[in-house]
C-alpha cells in the first residue's frame, strides 16, 4: 500500500472529514509555528553538518556562566558524580522492557526500590513505575480519580503550573467533564471560602498544589476535609524535596499525590530530562497508570522481582485499561533512587534545609530594595513572588549583568511579578552579588 498522495486523495480525504483545505486542517496551531517556506539548503557532506552544529552549539549559553534564580518546577540541584556514574552502567542505560521476571532482577529491583522511596516521601501505600513527566502524571491522576468515583465535575486551584493545567485540558478534550477553577488570597494561596461554595454532589475531584505556582505552601488539611465531607478526591502536586521537611501528605488523608521527580538528581539539559512521580492509597491501586513492579519470592524461597500490575491495552482488554502509556522513563526513576540512596534521609533533609534557609534569606534581603514588593504573604518553602515595576526591563537589565533574576511571570497574567528560586547551590555571596547588583543599577 503506498502512502504516497496525490491531490485527489488529498481533497478526496479533506472532503471526508469536512476540511477544505490543509490550511484549514492546521488552523489550530498557533500561526507562529507554522512555516510556510522552509528554505533548505542543498545537502552537506557529514563534516560540513559536524562543522555547522559546533558553530551552532557555541551559541548556548550554559547556566554555569550565569546566577541563576530560576525555578518553576525545574531547579538546579548539585548531583553527585556517583549518580551520573552509576546510572551510566549498561544495566540501566538499556532500553529493554522488563516484560521477562527472569531475565531482568536488576532493573526490576531498581524501579522497586525508587517506588518505595516515593512511597516513604509521600506517606503512602503504593506508587507506580514513573510516568513521562510532572504534567503528564496530574493529567493521570486527574483522570485516574475521575474513574474511581464516577462523577464528571473537577474543581482545579488556579494556582496549579500552568502549563500542567494545559496538559490537563488536552488529556480531557475528548470528554465530557465540567473544569470549574478556585481563586486565591493575598496570601498567594487557595481561596477556601471560593472552593467551599464550588463543591457540590458532582465533584468528582479537588486538585491543587502545595508548594503551588507561586510558591506558597496550602491548607492542605483544610482542602481535604472539604473534599472529604463532599465525597470528592483530592490531588496533589508536589515538589518531593519539600517532603523532607513537609508533612507527608498522607498524613493530611491526600488521596494521589503526584508531580516532577527531575529534582532527584535529573539534569536540567534544555527542560530536561524528566519523570513524573504518582503515588496513590493501596484501595485504589487497581486503577493507577502505568506499571507496578513488585516484590515477591521464586519456587526456592529467594527474594524475586516481577511486574506486578501492567494496566495498559497491550497487556488486558482495551476497554479494561486505564492508561495507554507505553512505556515509564524507568532511567530517569533509577537515577532517582540512586541519588537517594547516595543521599540518604539525612543528607535529603540538609538539600532542602539548605534550599528553605537560602530562600528565606534572598526574601530578607530583597525587602531592602524600595522598588521592590511582595504580593503575596503566605509560608513558602524554596520559592516565592516578588514585584517591580516593568519587571521586563529590570529582567534584562540584569540579564545583561549575568544574573537570571527568576522566571517572568506576565504571561501568566501575573503583571510586573517574577517568581525567584534558591538551591542548595546558592550561596550567601550569589545572593549578596544579585542584591548589590541591582542597587547598583537603580540607585
Amino acid at each position: 500500500m503506498s502512502y504516497i498522495n496525490n491531490k485527489e486523495n488529498i481533497k478526496e480525504m479533506l472532503k471526508t472529514i469536512g476540511k477544505n483545505s490543509l490550511e484549514d486542517l492546521f488552523s489550530h496551531l498557533p500561526k507562529e509555528i507554522i512555516n510556510k517556506s522552509l528554505n533548505l539548503n542543498d545537502g552537506l557532506s557529514e563534516q560540513e553538518v559536524r562543522e555547522k552544529i559546533k558553530k551552532l552549539s557555541l551559541k548556548n549559553k550554559p547556566i554555569s556562566e550565569y546566577n541563576s534564580f530560576l525555578g518553576a518546577g525545574l531547579y538546579d540541584h548539585y548531583i553527585p558524580s556517583a549518580v551520573r556514574y552509576l546510572s551510566s552502567l549498561p544495566e540501566f542505560v538499556s532500553a529493554y522492557t522488563p516484560y521477562q521476571a527472569e531475565c531482568s532482577q536488576g532493573i526490576l529491583q531498581a524501579i522497586y526500590e525508587y517506588q518505595s522511596y516515593i512511597c516513604l516521601l509521600t506517606g503512602l501505600d503504593v506508587s507506580c513505575a514513573s510516568l513521562l513527566d510532572g504534567a503528564s502524571s496530574f493529567a493521570e491522576s486527574v483522570l485516574m480519580a475521575l474513574r474511581i468515583n464516577k462523577r464528571n465535575e473537577i474543581i482545579i486551584s488556579s494556582l496549579i503550573h500552568p502549563e500542567y493545567e494545559m496538559t490537563l485540558r488536552t488529556y480531557l478534550s475528548g470528554f465530557d467533564f465540567k473544569i470549574k477553577k478556585v481563586g486565591f488570597t493575598e496570601n498567594g494561596t487557595l481561596n477556601l471560602k471560593e472552593l467551599e461554595n464550588l463543591i457540590n454532589k458532582d465533584t468528582s475531584l479537588i486538585a491543587f498544589q502545595s508548594p503551588n505556582f507561586l510558591g506558597y505552601i496550602e491548607d492542605i488539611e483544610k482542602i481535604v476535609c472539604l473534599a472529604k465531607d463532599a465525597g470528592a478526591l483530592t490531588v496533589m502536586i508536589t515538589n518531593p524535596l519539600g517532603l523532607a521537611i513537609l508533612k507527608e501528605p498522607a498524613k493530611f488523608g491526600v488521596d494521589i499525590v503526584c508531580g516532577e521527580g527531575n529534582v532527584l538528581g535529573g539534569d536540567l539539559n534544555f527542560g530536561g530530562s524528566c519523570f513524573g512521580f504518582l503515588a496513590t492509597k493501596m484501595e485504589f491501586v487497581r486503577q493507577m497508570p502505568g506499571r507496578l513492579v513488585g516484590r515477591t519470592v521464586d519456587l526456592d524461597k529467594n527474594t524475586s522481582f516481577c511486574l506486578t500490575l501492567q494496566a495498559r491495552e497491550q497487556h488486558i482488554r482495551r476497554e479494561k485499561a486505564t492508561s495507554n502509556i507505553c512505556s515509564n522513563s524507568s532511567f530517569n526513576a533509577i537515577r532517582a533512587a540512586i541519588y537517594l540512596s547516595l543521599l540518604g534521609k539525612d543528607g535529603f533533609y540538609k538539600v532542602a534545609l539548605y534550599s528553605l534557609n537560602l530562600a528565606h534569606y534572598l526574601y530578607e534581603r530583597l525587602k531592602e530594595i524600595k522598588y521592590i514588593s511582595f504580593p503575596f504573604s503566605g509560608y513558602f518553602f524554596n520559592e516565592f513572588t516578588y514585584k517591580i515595576n516593568d519587571s521586563k526591563r529590570f529582567f534584562y537589565k540584569l540579564y545583561k549583568k549575568k544574573i537570571i533574576a527568576g522566571l517572568l511571570l506576565n504571561k501568566f497574567n501575573f503583571s510586573d511579578c517574577i517568581l525567584i528560586s534558591c538551591t542548595e547551590k546558592k550561596t550567601k555571596e550569589d545572593i549578596d552579588n544579585f542584591i548589590l547588583t541591582i542597587k547598583e543599577i537603580y540607585g
